[in-house]
């Protein structure tokens, strides 16, 4: 069995709550990871912590970008292009993208899933901040590059992306309409998002942790730490669930389940803005 987090959630001073930018009644949920108002509310972080050098250097990535079909998006900030992997997929043959967004890392061991070819969240996201940060690159290269690693460093920090156990399993969640087949993946990525966020996105006040340049293998450390929190608050409130038993749905995630999910949602949201910007800042200088 895996151990717990060092701090919980209760524990942890440097987030704070704030009324930013109207990202709710702006970013419609969609079904990809965090959805879509998740991972504005990644990228709105990340900006409000950027260097001025770094600033300057998105600003002039975006310029001339392009929309999934290549054509000018008109999209000047990281919230606009945070969901742009997303949108891609949604007009690539099926299975282009396999595994990209995501490892199947198993709760209940310390080894790693599969990356094959080095498509797992982890690995893009050291590719394609090694990338961004060549200016020998092109800058279409580059533009793309900021576009993967905005996005799956959110990714990353969504729980189930991190860390999984067995099949997705049907969910219904307690006093909230659910669409029929809803997985918990699909629960953790949309209805619970919304409803942690319902009120006011998340803004998160760094500490020194966050303001220092990253290791070169940090994503994949924040991977295992996310992967930890996939175990304690993802599968070990569920009924009947223990490491070697079979689930099976579909599951009602109960009031306290989703209760308890809320502030995880919103310091995983946080940690993914900083640490974003702690890539964008190091890659950007």
């Amino acid at each position: 069995m895996l151990p717990a987090p060092a701090h919980g959630i209760a524990g942890t001073l440097w987030l704070r709550t704030l009324l930013v930018g109207g990202l709710l009644a702006s970013c419609p949920v969609l079904g990809w990871s965090w959805g879509k108002l998740g991972h504005a509310t990644v990228a709105e972080i990340a900006a409000t912590q950027l260097t001025p050098a770094a600033t300057e250097q998105v600003r002039s990535l975006l310029k001339n970008d392009l929309d999934r079909d290549q054509q000018p998006s008109g999209r000047t900030t990281l919230a606009h292009i945070a969901s742009w992997p997303d949108e891609i997929r949604e007009i690539a043959p099926a299975g282009t993208y396999k595994g990209w967004h995501t490892r199947a890392n198993p709760v209940c061991s310390e080894a790693l899933g599969a990356c094959t070819d080095g498509h797992c969240v982890d690995q893009l996201i050291i590719h394609n901040a090694q990338i961004l940060q060549d200016p020998a690159q092109t800058p279409r290269a580059r533009n793309e590059a900021l576009k993967w690693v905005v996005h799956l460093v959110g990714d990353l920090h969504m729980p189930m992306h991190s860390g999984v156990y067995g099949k997705d399993i049907q969910v219904n969640l307690e006093g909230q309409p659910t669409r029929p087949g809803t997985t918990l993946h699909q629960a953790w990525d949309n209805s619970l998002t919304k409803l942690a966020l319902a009120g006011s996105p998340v803004v998160a006040t760094p500490l020194p942790e966050f303001t220092s340049a990253p290791a070169a293998d940090a994503p994949t450390q924040w991977m295992r730490e996310t992967r930890l929190l996939s175990r304690q608050f993802v599968y070990d409130p569920l009924p009947g669930f223990s490491c070697g038993a079979e689930l099976h749905g579909p599951v009602v995630l109960d009031l306290g389940y989703q209760q308890q999910s809320a502030p995880l949602i919103r310091e995983q949201l946080g940690k993914a803005g900083l640490r974003l910007a702690q890539l964008l800042n190091a890659a950007l200088r």
